[in-house]
């Protein structure tokens, strides 16, 4: 990144250009929107799932359970997050898919493994 002198006090003023998009110029703000959206999504499959067992199970096992699913939510909404901001897409929906991804959470990771793949072996000719 180049600086520009600030002649009057010797010290320097950044480049006034855009950045590039990259993880690190995006606000904590809007890292807790991505984290609290795809791990809502995440709680909502896990609460659902949870009301459809047969047979109770002891809480320490549903806790950690539900803390590995707030894991795999929260992953696979920022994933989506990236993805959408490369594409462009506006906000509300953004906001929406990744909500969604974080309630598919493994699902929505492989989704996009499947895709990276198929992208792979397009360039490669595989």
């Amino acid at each position: 990144m180049d600086f520009l002198p600030l002649p009057p006090f010797g010290g320097f003023l950044l480049e006034l250009t855009m950045p590039e998009k990259d993880p690190t110029t995006y606000t904590l703000l809007t890292y807790i929107w991505v984290g609290l959206l795809a791990m809502g999504g995440g709680l909502v499959a896990f609460i659902r799932r949870l009301n459809e067992q047969k047979q109770p199970e002891k809480l320490r096992v549903v806790f950690v359970k539900l803390i590995g699913e707030l894991v795999i939510s929260g992953f696979a909404g920022l994933i989506t997050f990236y993805f959408c901001e490369f594409l462009e897409i506006e906000q509300l929906l953004t906001a929406v898919l990744v909500a969604v991804s974080g309630h598919a959470g493994g699902n929505a990771i492989d989704l996009v493994t499947r895709l990276i793949e198929k992208h792979i072996n397009r360039k490669t000719g595989d």
